[in-house]
């Protein structure tokens, strides 16, 4: 979804086999776009075959040196916030395909799903859609001084577990380490009164600029995060 900026552009969807990658302003970019996508597809797929328990651990795995970039990206983000790599398959997509895409805009916005990856010159607002917000819609503000953004929100195709909580927001500095923390604060909060305990995880993983943790009627925030309506 677009951010809402002063710079507005058309919107192109790039399909990734059962996924849709959607991109702001890069119409030119589109075949170039989805050819980055396949690559990080083949690249993982042809590890996976590989390596068979790195798409199917839900813990933290170690990948030798000889490992693509993207997998030890994976490991290491993933290991960080205590759950397997491929909880973090399709933020890894996202960020994948929002850093080809930086190298030739200086403004990025990429989704996949309830993943975004954006780097922003100006103070700018992502509206995010989580369920069980008596608003709904939040809006997350982007500060360039950050750096870029990753964002998870449980809106959309969630490939996690909701029982837990009505909605889930993490702005990370990467959409790896976002999806990473996501899936553990998820399984946090499946467990009973882990409210405060999936706040906690959150407000201290190193990297996590923040979070959003809706549950009924309560609503917690962690970190720094600036939020509008």
């Amino acid at each position: 979804m677009p951010l809402r900026s002063h710079r507005k552009g058309h919107l192109v969807d790039v399909p990734v086999h059962d996924m849709v990658l959607r991109i702001a302003g890069a119409e030119h970019m589109y075949e170039e776009i989805r050819a980055t996508a396949m690559q990080f597809w083949e690249q993982l797929q042809a590890y996976v075959l590989r390596h068979p328990a790195f798409q199917t651990s839900k813990r933290p795995l170690s990948v030798p040196e000889d490992a693509p970039p993207v997998v030890r990206q994976m490991a290491r983000l993933s290991g960080m916030a205590g759950v397997g790599p491929m909880f973090t398959f399709r933020g890894a997509l996202t960020e994948y395909v929002g850093q080809a895409v930086a190298k030739q805009m200086t403004e990025v916005n990429v989704s996949c799903g309830g993943d975004h990856y954006v780097i922003t010159r100006n103070r700018a607002r992502l509206r995010v859609y989580v369920r069980g917000a008596r608003d709904p819609a939040l809006s997350v503000v982007i500060k360039p001084e950050l750096g870029p953004h990753g964002i998870y929100t449980a809106a959309g195709e969630s490939r996690f577990s909701d029982e837990g909580a009505d909605g889930l927001v993490v702005v990370a500095q990467s959409c790896i380490l976002a999806d990473a923390a996501a899936a553990r604060a998820t399984a946090i909060l499946s467990k009973p009164q882990s409210f405060r305990v999936a706040l906690g995880f959150l407000q201290t993983l190193r990297g996590v600029h923040g979070a959003v943790v809706i549950r009924g009627p309560n609503i917690g925030v962690a970190g720094a995060l600036e939020l509008a309506a």
